[in-house]
């Protein structure tokens, strides 16, 4: 056994040189046409199929205590940085997998994005958080004078720190530097900003108002940009309308006043290819190729797809007049809404490769594979059906004919799952003014052009609610206006849109519902590669669209993959507290087409519960479920209910009791759980 072993890691430690030996120290290189064979022969092996399929876990490497959200190489492919829930920034020597300097941040919550200066000896980095903290740490000894047995971790006097707090509110999501000037960098965030800090000009901003580093006003929050590799002026970013738009930087300028009167237009806008919307399919990653002729998007709840840069694209304002891209609005032929699901923020159980649709799962599964020691399945569901049991009771149902001066709304089975937001989001107001649990005031009626989906996200009681969490945050249209009447734009735009000729091909199979940052990445000229919530990282063909190969690479969801700048190696991160990198150094390609597809059956399924299923902390569950049972019980009351229903309320009264012994100890793991673990949307 050991003698097979040690064998088998010879032969991966050879393999492993023979790759890096071929591609890197490249025998043929002539430095008449600088090394274009070179350039050539690593170009040639991302587009084989033969190595794409033979790729395998070269290494792990354990550089974080948390939760790994962002991975980057630096622009040689020697350095690696990467951010964490830990609030800790590593930087890892790629050859050796050694940790050489690590640095405690001033961020408070889940770093989620972190990347190398350009022209600084990649002595610099940018980094962004889930409080909108926007840092540039300057480290001040070079790598190479740091000894291997010196401390690798770094204190104030070995760095240099901006702090930019100037995001108005909520996350942000990016940071990017800017080739073309180099101690300029963007980053973008919930509160509908791109901003640049040029550190020429400033090296710091802590003002809770600040317009001075205003790029961009987008309409909704910004959840990813890229700037393209060769015509450096064109930027693009997704927006939570899930519009894609593009810029002209030479058109911009830095700081917008307060009423917008300076803003900039894009050069033109893609939306999501569906004629409308009835929720938000944020972009949760956007990359141009290497030739700028294409663009590729990864969208929460949806597929990924690439875009034809070619194609002249649609005006922003027509796109946001027609209401088509609004999610909040109403439409008469939307189908009958579901109630929707619940689960406890820090429950994974729906994540990694054992996970499981809820139609394939049986009534006493356990929760296999967690990454920390898992919910009790039955606090989960005795909270969830004592919840759907008291929203669906003949009681709450029949409360129209309670009173004869109401008028019943037109349509109560379509109205219902708004009535339910209104009611978690009024008892969650409830609980920043009181310290017990009240009467669930009675819900509004909703009206028709209200959306039927909630927000997959329902945020903690103390947290601020995003405005694009309750109503939309786009320009929309009159309300009285429906989507699926045609109008015109200022250019003869018909909407809604019937043709989608802008997008070059769709990948599927994958899932991106869990995490605020799910990253993209072509992989050479032929082959697109994303993580996924199962655990896994997709590599589909660019021109079918086929799922050639999948890598089981983390316990949970695969956040992030990046290619290297020229070698054929991959980093993934995740909700595993470690760094992977991938090569072809298998012996033999590897594919299986029945496993690939029952994975990929499995996805589709859960991604259509997900988009069903909200996300709350433990302590909201419990008031949302003792508010409505007080509810149920006065209702009971007020009408005068017969001693058979009486019996029966009395029967149910010591469920929440119950439930709420139960669910302290879950608000106690939930509590443990946000620090350690990613922030979700869905």
């Amino acid at each position: 056994m050991s003698n097979n072993s040690s064998s088998r890691s010879h032969k991966t430690h050879h393999l492993r040189r023979s790759v890096h030996r071929s591609l890197e120290y490249y025998p043929y290189y002539n430095s008449r046409n600088g090394g274009q064979a070179q350039a050539n022969l690593q170009a040639s092996c991302r587009n084989s199929l033969d190595f794409v399929q033979r790729m395998d876990l070269m290494q792990t490497m354990d550089v974080h205590n948390g939760c790994v959200n962002t991975v980057n190489w630096n622009a040689n492919g020697t350095h690696i940085v990467s951010g964490s829930d830990d609030n800790c920034l590593v930087i890892t020597e790629a050859k050796s997998g050694r940790v050489i300097l690590k640095s405690r941040t001033q961020h408070k919550r889940h770093i989620f994005s972190a990347r190398f200066m350009p022209h600084c000896n990649d002595q610099a980095v940018i980094s962004c958080s889930g409080e909108g903290l926007v840092l540039h740490t300057e480290f001040l000894t070079p790598y190479s004078q740091r000894q291997r047995s010196q401390d690798v971790l770094i204190f104030e006097e070995d760095r240099r720190t901006s702090v930019f707090d100037c995001h108005k509110f909520g996350s942000t999501f990016d940071v990017l530097p800017l080739v073309d000037a180099p101690r300029s960098f963007l980053s973008c965030g919930e509160d509908s900003t791109v901003r640049c800090f040029d550190l020429n000009v400033s090296s710091r901003c802590t003002e809770l108002v600040c317009h001075k580093h205003i790029y961009i006003m987008a309409p909704c929050a910004v959840t990813a940009m890229d700037v393209a590799p060769i015509n450096t002026h064109l930027l693009a970013i997704g927006c939570s309308d899930s519009i894609v738009r593009i810029y002209d930087r030479r058109k911009m300028s830095t700081g917008h006043d307060s009423s917008g009167a300076n803003e900039t237009q894009p050069l033109k806008a893609y939306p999501i290819p569906l004629s409308y919307t009835r929720r938000h399919y944020r972009p949760t990653c956007v990359k141009f190729n290497a030739d700028e002729s294409e663009l590729l998007v990864s969208y929460s709840m949806e597929q990924l797809y690439l875009f034809n840069l070619k194609h002249p694209g649609f005006e922003d304002a027509g796109l946001l007049r027609s209401g088509c891209y609004t999610a909040k609005m109403r439409r008469d032929d939307d189908p009958e809404p579901q109630i929707p699901r619940l689960r406890f923020r820090g429950d994974w159980s729906d994540t990694g490769p054992n996970s499981l649709a809820m139609t394939e799962q049986g009534l006493n599964r356990p929760n296999v594979g967690q990454a920390r020691p898992p919910l009790e399945p039955g606090v989960l569901s005795r909270l969830s059906d004592e919840i759907f049991r008291m929203l669906n009771s003949n009681s709450r149902q029949g409360r129209s004919s309670t009173n004869p001066h109401e008028t019943a709304p037109s349509n109560t089975n379509r109205t219902r799952p708004m009535t339910w937001q209104n009611a978690v989001l009024r008892t969650m107001e409830q609980g920043n003014h009181e310290n017990t649990s009240m009467p669930m005031p009675t819900p509004m009626p909703t009206n028709d052009n209200q959306s039927p989906c909630c927000e997959p996200e329902i945020a903690d009681v103390s947290a601020p609610v995003r405005s694009d969490d309750v109503t939309s945050t786009s320009v929309e249209s009159s309300k009285s206006e429906s989507c699926m009447e045609a109008v015109s734009d200022v250019g003869g735009q018909k909407y809604p849109l019937t043709s989608f000729d802008y997008v070059k091909m769709s990948f599927n199979g994958h899932r991106n519902s869990r995490t605020m940052v799910k990253g993209a990445c072509f992989w050479g000229d032929d082959f697109i590669m994303s993580g996924s919530d199962c655990g896994h990282i997709f590599v589909w063909q660019r021109e079918t669209g086929k799922v050639v190969k999948t890598l089981l690479a983390d316990n949970r969801v695969v956040n992030r993959v990046q290619p290297h700048p020229t070698l054929p190696y991959l980093l993934s991160s995740g909700i595993d507290y470690n760094i992977k990198l991938w090569a072809p150094i298998a012996a033999e390609p590897a594919y299986d087409d029945l496993v690939t597809t029952a994975l990929i059956k499995n996805n589709e399924i859960m991604l259509v519960e997900t988009r069903d299923t909200i996300t709350v902390p433990a302590q909201v569950m419990i008031r949302i479920l003792a508010s409505l049972h007080q509810y149920r019980r006065l209702m009971h009351n007020n009408t005068g209910s017969s001693s058979g229903s009486s019996a029966a309320s009395a029967a149910a009264a010591p469920a929440p009791a119950e439930a709420s012994s139960a669910a302290d100890t879950a608000a106690e793991e939930d509590n443990t759980s946000d620090s350690n673990h990613n922030a979700e949307i869905g």
